[in-house]
């Protein structure tokens, strides 16, 4: 690996996961200096399908594995169940994304873990949790989204229509994140105590925290907030105006300086905007003095007028064009190139930034692995096995769905996707 030296070198990952949440979560771990080991079932994860591909594996899977080692074991089987309990004897964390009740079935939850290595920490990352009315139900992002009352607030109040938030998989991202910070923490209490524990996090929960202010405002004043279209609901000139060219982001004109700045000192006068609570009580009048305003300008002139000239936040809103050109995001080096059999491509780096006296702690980051790559290497230099008992597990993992793997191999599948998809889930042990 690359990484060699950080925060989390010598602690050993076991990553049981799939999809979005928990890869996500692992390559974080990964990032920091962690060694991840990918167990895949025979035909792989989910995500090395789909398209588009760099070298063989989809923008999916090559965007959420980086830092990892890729080993194949069936967990159906009894070799592979025993190579996987004489890895956690050797582990520090064993990481899922199965659905509530999975991992007791396949006897790798924490108490069966536990058992085999008292330090394990287990972290599962659930759609609901693992006990409750819904927590057999199968759960993907936009699924966490509208259940948490977060699509309530994503869309325009005009239409009625509710949107994906960003576009992006913010659930997902946000159960990984908040399943790492477990992790973290408990990897803190066993540097205390010497013993392991559970930890958890799922993507309904994970949401609602994130909407822990527009919550509280709801129990204060018993107002459901409705669609936020672009404009804030807490705060007045807060949020996304057009402009003579394009649009602008503004961050609140609360302040009497920023009122001065855009031409309407004058309403500082006025009984309705006089302070800031009467300008918050007002916002929507105001908001159409700020509409008119903004359409005299373009978007360039008023980002140097307001930000530059005279301190006022303010911002453009970019497209991904834009963004990877952005001087402030080069100078923060968040796009990367990388290079996976033979083929460079650019991703988004990592978010941590660490530095000891002498130098940089973490290193540039590993490409995803191919299917099983390391299995052998890890077989061999971490559990010593004998050559005989690998060549066995490497039986075992052919044997395992022939077909499935024949036509993973020849990834122009096109129509057969789909059913794929479902059986390679099915062979992992219904995961989320």
């Amino acid at each position: 690996m690359s990484i060699t030296k950080g925060p989390l070198t010598g602690i050993r990952v076991l990553d049981l996961t799939q999809a979005h949440a928990g890869p996500f979560g692992t390559m974080l771990l990964g990032d920091l200096g962690a060694e991840v080991i990918k167990l895949e079932p025979p035909p792989g994860e989910l995500l090395r399908l789909g398209d588009p591909k760099v070298a063989i594996s989809s923008y999916y899977f090559t965007g959420l594995n980086r830092n990892k080692k890729g080993m194949v074991l069936d967990l159906k089987h009894e070799l592979g169940k025993q190579a996987f309990l004489d890895l956690v004897k050797k582990s520090d964390i064993v990481y899922s994304n199965y659905r509530a009740g999975v991992p007791e079935r396949l006897g790798i939850d924490f108490e069966s873990l536990s058992k085999v290595n008292p330090r394990i920490i287990c972290c599962d990352i659930t759609g609901y949790g693992n006990t409750g009315p819904y927590s057999g139900y199968p759960a993907f992002d936009i699924i966490g989204c509208g259940h948490s009352g977060i699509l309530s607030l994503s869309g325009d109040p005009e239409t009625g229509k509710n949107l994906i938030p960003g576009g992006i998989a913010m659930a997902d991202m946000m159960g990984g994140i908040f399943g790492t910070m477990s992790v973290l923490s408990a990897l803190f209490k066993r540097n205390r105590d010497g013993k392991g524990m559970k930890v958890s996090a799922n993507l309904l929960d994970s949401l609602l925290v994130m909407q822990q202010v527009m919550f509280q405002n709801y129990y204060l004043t018993n107002n459901k907030p409705g669609l936020q279209g672009r404009r804030h609901l807490l705060t007045a000139g807060y949020g996304i105006y057009d402009t003579k060219d394009g649009v602008i982001t503004l961050a609140s004109v609360r302040h009497a300086k920023a009122m001065r700045a855009l031409g309407i000192g004058h309403l500082l006068e006025d009984d309705k905007f006089k302070t800031r609570t009467d300008r918050i009580i007002n916002r929507d009048e105001l908001d159409k003095y700020l509409e008119d305003i903004f359409l005299t300008k373009t978007s360039d002139e008023w980002i140097k007028y307001l930000r530059d000239e005279n301190d006022i936040p303010c911002g453009p809103v970019l497209n991904y064009e834009d963004v990877i050109n952005d001087p402030q995001i080069i100078h923060n080096k968040m796009i990367i190139e990388m290079e996976l059999r033979g083929e460079k491509y650019k991703t988004i780096g990592s978010i941590f930034k660490l530095r000891d006296k002498e130098s940089k702690i973490c290193g540039d980051p590993d490409p995803p692995p191919d299917l099983g790559q390391h299995t052998v290497e890890i077989l061999k230099n971490i559990l010593h096995y004998p050559d005989d008992k690998i060549k066995q597990i490497l039986k075992e993992n052919d044997d395992s769905i022939p077909e499935l793997k024949k036509r993973l191999m020849n990834m122009d599948i096109g129509d057969q996707i789909d059913d794929l998809k479902e059986t390679v889930m099915e062979a992992a042990g219904a995961t989320k």
